[in-house]
Formats: C-alpha cells, sequence, structure tokens
C-alpha cells in the first residue's frame, strides 16, 4: 500500500475535498443495484445511520428477501481502488475466530468493472456505538474496557511477516506481510511531515518539533520488536458496537498493521473516552499476556505518535478543538515537553 502511516490522516488533499460533499454526490438509485447485483437481493429501502463516520458514504438497508438489516460502504469520486476494503474482509476473517467480536464482511468489490466506485457489504451489528450512544454507568464501561485490553492480548496470536501496513498484491491472495523491515520504519513514516504541518498549523513551535524529531530517534530501541502482530490501531469508542456492558463488534479494520499490541494500548486512550479507559484496559490486556519491557516507554512514544498524526487529521478536516489540542499538549508532558 502507498507509504502513508495512517489513510485517514494522509489522504490527499483533493481526496478530503471529495470525502467531505460525500453524501451529495452519491447517487442513492445505485443502492438497489449494488444489492440486486452482489448479492442477488432486493433493496426496498435504505437510510443514512446518525453515526456514519467520517469517510465512506453509508447507508443502513433493508432487503425484501431477509429480514436482516444490511451496512453499505461505498467511496465516491476516489481515483484508486481501495484496496482497504478487501484488506479489511481478510483480517475480520482472521479476528472472528479468535473470540474477538468483529464486523462480517459479506461482499467486497474493488474492481469498478460495474460500479464506479468501491464497496462492501456487512451484516449491522447490533447495539449502538460506543461514542454516541452510551448512558450507561463507569462500571459498565470499566467492564467493556477490560474486555478490549483482552481482545487486544488476543490479538498478539495472529503473528505476521514484516511490519506496518500490508502489500497489496499480497492482500489480493489473502496474505498479510507488512511492508517494513522494522516497526520503528513504520511509526517514522510521515513523521517528519507531520510536525512540519503540526508546526505550520501554529499548534507547536519549530523548536519543539524538532525536539519531537530527536525523541523517535532516541526510542528506536523501545520500538524495535522481532515478530509483528495484529495491530487494529485506532481502538476508539466510534469504532465498537455495544449492547449494556458487552462490546457487540469491533469495526473499522482498514488501517490496521502488523505492529506492536502495546500501540493499541497507547492508542485507545488517546481521543474521547466516557471514562478514563487506560488502567482497565491495561489490566485486561494482563489477564491474558504479561507486559512488555519498556512498557511505560512504549505507551508513552506510541501515544505520541497517536495524537501526532490525530493531530493532523483533525486539523485538515477542520474538526481540531481545544479538548483535542490538550490531549496532544499532555502526550508531550510524558517527556517533560511544554508546547511552546
Amino acid at each position: 500500500m502507498n507509504d502513508i502511516y495512517y489513510r485517514h490522516a494522509h489522504r490527499s488533499q483533493s481526496e478530503i475535498d471529495i470525502v467531505s460533499k460525500r453524501f451529495e454526490l452519491f447517487d442513492v438509485s445505485w443502492i438497489p443495484k449494488i444489492f440486486k447485483q452482489a448479492l442477488g437481493l432486493t433493496a426496498t429501502s435504505w437510510i443514512r445511520p446518525d453515526s456514519y463516520g467520517t469517510m465512506h458514504v453509508i447507508y443502513r438497508v433493508t432487503a425484501k428477501e431477509q429480514s436482516r438489516e444490511y451496512l453499505l460502504r461505498a467511496n465516491y469520486n476516489i481515483p484508486v481502488p481501495e484496496m482497504e476494503m478487501k484488506l479489511e474482509q481478510l483480517i475480520t476473517e482472521k479476528v472472528a475466530v479468535l473470540d474477538i467480536p468483529v464486523n462480517h464482511i459479506i461482499h467486497v468489490d474493488i474492481s469498478r468493472k460495474v460500479f464506479p466506485f468501491d464497496f462492501q457489504i456487512q451484516e449491522v451489528l447490533s447495539g449502538g456505538d460506543l461514542e454516541d450512544h452510551f448512558t450507561g454507568t463507569k462500571d459498565e464501561y470499566d467492564r467493556m474496557s477490560f474486555a478490549l485490553g483482552q481482545y487486544v492480548a488476543r490479538l498478539g496470536d495472529i503473528q505476521l511477516k514484516g511490519f506496518g501496513r500490508f502489500h497489496e498484491d499480497q492482500v489480493v491472495k489473502g496474505n498479510l506481510i507488512g511492508t517494513k523491515k522494522s516497526f520503528p520504519d513504520y511509526i517514522e513514516v510521515c513523521l517528519d511531515d507531520d510536525l512540519r504541518f503540526v508546526a505550520d498549523s501554529g499548534q507547536i513551535t519549530v523548536k519543539i518539533a524538532t525536539s519531537i524529531r530527536k525523541l523517535f530517534d532516541q526510542y528506536r530501541p523501545v520500538m524495535n520488536i522481532s515478530r509483528g502482530t495484529l495491530v487494529h490501531h485506532d481502538l476508539a469508542d466510534h469504532n465498537f458496537m455495544h449492547v449494556g456492558d458487552r462490546i457487540t463488534g469491533i469495526f473499522d479494520w482498514e488501517n490496521a498493521v502488523s505492529g506492536d499490541p502495546v500501540l493499541d494500548l497507547a492508542s485507545a486512550p488517546t481521543w474521547a473516552t466516557h471514562f478514563p479507559r487506560e488502567s482497565m484496559l491495561i489490566a485486561g490486556y494482563k489477564s491474558l499476556r504479561n507486559l512488555p519491557d519498556h512498557f511505560q516507554e512504549k505507551m508513552d512514544i506510541y501515544r505520541l505518535r497517536t495524537v501526532i498524526w490525530k493531530t493532523v487529521f483533525v486539523t485538515r478536516a477542520g474538526l481540531m478543538n481545544e479538548k483535542r489540542r490538550q490531549r496532544f499538549f499532555d502526550a508531550l508532558k510524558s517527556f517533560g515537553m511544554a508546547h511552546s
């Protein structure tokens, strides 16, 4: 896959502009044609969910022949086929056997032979997304955070060759092989550009950006691991569905990488959470696996890398706010740095 760190943050500006108008541009008359061609089903109704992400056209679809609902995800006007849609199907098939609740992807088409865009059809997960539809107690949230830590531990059973994002030609063949020779090589992809962007946008000084860059050189030995395992890479509340205190499905696997599971532990609490998550997340992980050497150092550097790409993303998308800005500054404090 092209040499980027995180697809959402590192799309071209033209893609970002198109994505912002995706629902206005997408012709819903395609939906019944898609379902008839892909699954032989007669789509009878479709609605846009109240939670529909930031990148894809998404509709919940009902069909005449089935009682269950389907989820359609499509891109529009993106010039290059979105291999990540095929990647997510491959990953979820592997994850499903590990007793981890996951979305079931029924059909993927990135050929563009019939429709001028790529799409997935999934089964609709039960419940609501955790970010927008959680109304429970801290104890309920803690139980889900603990379970999430266990899921991260179980993902460690999927050992992979190479590091970072995956080779597209191997994904087509059903293989997950990372494109990098070491995990630090992946962590540093786009890092210089990201720091330059954050500095140019006035959120940190050039001096601080230079100091941050030196940190990643300093921490290369800490990040170096002998074998990569599957890392979801964005275990945020908007990527879970839940009922009560039970996670019913983890989705959005298209940015997964081969790497260090501590990246998932560090990145999961970096943005919006209803209650503090980190301690219960780690406790869940420890219930199944021992923490690695230099654990806290790993947590600190991976959290910093995560808030850097997320800061780039929300700034480019016009979604930056004071709370998100503070999360970035908090990550700097772990290294004794002030932001100015």
